[in-house]
């Protein structure tokens, strides 16, 4: 009877751990929101960088949300797009572009850390051709 009693134990116990390993690695991989793909959308003119952020709807409309920020795990796919009549430059998250008027240049990466990453462009003097782009 006693190593019934062991037995019941020790199993009790085996499902117990089982639970709260399983309940432990539920609540892990929830504190991360899943990635979603936003465009982002920086536009070079004669005066100024500004730049905007689109999100694609998850609802499958195929819609389009103007968004103020993205969103540590996002995997944004960058376009930047020289709209002025002279070259300019473009310094964004370690890569570096020399644009002709009328180009573009794209590439794309997953947003890891939360912060305001700053961008410039190394032909244009001005306060109008550097700024932080914010991942909260």
């Amino acid at each position: 009877m006693l190593r019934a009693h062991r037995l019941a134990a020790l199993v009790g116990a085996a499902l117990a751990l089982a639970l709260l390993c399983s309940s432990a690695s539920f609540a892990r991989s929830g504190t991360t929101a899943p990635s979603q793909s936003v465009s982002v959308y920086f536009v070079i003119t004669d005066q100024r960088i500004s730049y905007e952020i689109l999100r694609t709807t998850t609802a499958g409309s195929g819609n389009l949300i103007l968004e103020k920020y993205v969103v540590r795990t996002d995997f944004a796919t960058f376009m930047v797009i020289n709209r002025g009549k002279k070259r300019h430059g473009f310094v964004f998250l370690g890569k570096t572009f020399e644009l002709k008027p009328g180009h573009r240049a794209r590439f794309s990466r997953t947003l890891l850390a939360r912060g305001f990453f700053p961008y410039r462009s190394p032909t244009d003097p001005g306060k109008a051709f550097t700024g932080v782009f914010p991942v909260y």
